[in-house]
């Protein structure tokens, strides 16, 4: 289940990742509040949390985070990753060379140093 984070600068989107993540999730939480951010931004910071109670991905929810990067390749200016899972920082670490704008991994307890990026 993915779950909007609310209180963000307008021209940030973040979501909180808990159990299974599918391509539902994507299709209707994420990928309608990207549309409404870059409706009134050129670019926008992206704020993606997967802590504790974050399980997984399904196959459909990988591909659907794939697309949401190529539908829009120049409207992402930051994307903050924070998590407490070690693949999801080696992973993000590994393509982050592919993902549009600037991305940095943060550990979970680095909540609000992730924000503080995200706003500078």
């Amino acid at each position: 289940m993915l779950e909007l984070i609310d209180n963000l600068p307008e021209d940030t989107v973040g979501v909180s990742g808990h159990g299974e993540l599918t391509a539902s999730d994507y299709k209707q939480v994420l990928i309608p509040a990207i549309e409404a951010a870059l409706s009134d931004h050129n670019q926008i910071s992206f704020l993606y949390e997967l802590g504790p109670t974050f399980e997984s991905f399904s196959a459909g929810a990988m591909l659907q985070d794939a697309l949401v990067g190529l539908r829009h390749p120049l409207s992402w200016h930051k994307i903050a990753v924070v998590t407490s899972h070690d693949w999801i920082a080696k992973l993000v670490g590994q393509a982050s060379a592919i993902i549009p704008g600037e991305v940095r991994v943060f550990e979970w307890a680095e909540q609000k140093d992730a924000l503080s990026w995200l706003a500078s």
